[in-house]
Parts: structure tokens; sequence; C-alpha cells
């Protein structure tokens, strides 16, 4: 379950960014779209679904390649296309 991603100096984003998974605290008739996974002692949330809206030339889909990134480096150790 990702909860929260943070990345910095990835193409657009010199400056970083949070992508935040998880409900704000004071978000009421959303319980049919919010996961519950019990880690130890402790219960975390986090939301089903997320949409990334914006002008054009924003830095959407480079949020979304970031994220590639960092899973063909946990996956692979590295980001090469071989």
């Amino acid at each position: 379950m990702l909860l929260s991603f943070s990345a910095s100096n990835y193409k657009s984003f010199v400056q970083p960014f949070i992508f935040d998974m998880k409900p704000a605290p004071k978000q009421k008739d959303l319980e049919y779209s919010i996961l519950k996974e019990n880690v130890g002692n402790k219960t975390l949330q986090g939301l089903s679904t997320a949409v990334i809206y914006g002008p054009n030339a924003s830095g959407k889909s480079n949020i979304i390649g970031s994220m590639h990134a960092m899973k063909m480096i946990v996956e692979r150790g590295h980001i090469r296309n071989n």
C-alpha cells in the first residue's frame, strides 16, 4: 500500500513534492474508498484511488515517471531499459 511518495530534482520538479494517499483527518463519507491494513498493533489507512489533475505542461506525467523510475530502481537495482 503506497501511503506517501516524495521526490525532488526529477525533470520539472526541482523542489521536493509529495504525493500523499493518506485520507485527510476531517474527511467524512469516504469509508467505502479507504483501505485499512493492520501492521503490528497499528492500523494504517490509505485511499484506494487518486486523481492527478492540472493544466497542460504542469508536470502530471513527471509524477508518474518518477514513480516508475523508483519502481525500476527497487525491482532491478537500476533504471536502464535493458
